[in-house]
């Protein structure tokens, strides 16, 4: 089977473009599928997963899409001793997207907000949003997090010496069609004429510009390293060595 994976990290804006491919019927349907909840059960092998998001991430056309983020990698590798995403390319013709935010800042405040909230997506008919409280520590750690997710996704793809194709939320703001049109290519599909349908819409508002102002003050003036992941898994050289070759990541080390 023909599918793509799009390979990126939470607020990215991954979540909108999905809804925006989702909508044509016939790029599959991009999701966290490796999110146990999303399949609503939880597969005994990788053969058991690998089946449920084709399943669940096709369409009638015979193409699935997936995506993923550097926690269902490790997930999978610790449950089934196996790599996901390099069995999937084993197994099927998988194109591969991903899928960055250059605004570190502002995705990590979203990731705050919605961790917080509990709203990882907004539609056109939701309510206002709550506003949670400003969380600088909460900030600092899902920045950090972030730039160790994109990081992992280049040392992967330059290791593995995978082909994919680098695509940037801002630049896709005003116009998503090269995002669809990657994975119309990836899938072999015809790019759909027309507009692309969505209800979802964005999150940022004047209070993102609060947080922003906020966050760089106190960044300024507050000690940051004391504000940093406790308990982050390190992905370090050797720990992402041991990844790729299937052995268990030493959690203690610095």
């Amino acid at each position: 089977m023909k599918g793509v994976a799009i390979l990126t990290e939470a607020r990215s804006g991954s979540e909108w473009l999905g809804s925006l491919a989702n909508s044509t019927g016939i790029m599959g349907q991009s999701a966290e599928w490796l999110d146990t909840g999303n399949l609503g059960f939880k597969p005994k092998s990788l053969d058991e997963l690998l089946s449920a998001t084709i399943d669940r991430g096709g369409t009638a056309n015979g193409r699935f899409a997936v995506k993923l983020f550097p926690r269902h990698l490790h997930w999978s590798q610790a449950k089934y001793g196996a790599d996901f995403l390099a069995e999937c390319i084993r197994r099927h013709a998988l194109g591969l997207v991903l899928l960055e935010r250059r605004d570190r800042l502002r995705q990590a405040i979203s990731y705050c907000r919605a961790k917080a909230s509990g709203r990882w997506t907004s539609t056109t008919m939701d309510a206002a949003e709550t506003v949670p409280r400003y969380d600088f520590a909460g900030i600092c750690q899902a920045y950090f997090l972030i730039g160790q997710s994109y990081a992992f996704w280049e040392a992967y793809l330059r290791i593995t010496g995978l082909p994919y194709d680098h695509l940037f939320y801002e630049d896709l703001l005003d116009d998503p069609a090269p995002y669809v049109a990657s994975l119309a290519r990836h899938l072999s599909v015809d790019m759909p004429e027309g507009e692309f349908e969505t209800n979802l819409r964005q999150q940022r508002d004047s209070h993102t510009e609060e947080w922003v102002e906020r966050f760089q003050d106190d960044a300024r003036s507050k000690d940051l390293l004391a504000h940093l992941p406790e308990t982050v898994a390190p992905r370090n050289i050797d720990n992402f060595a041991r990844f790729l070759f299937k052995k268990q990541m030493r959690i203690g080390q610095a």
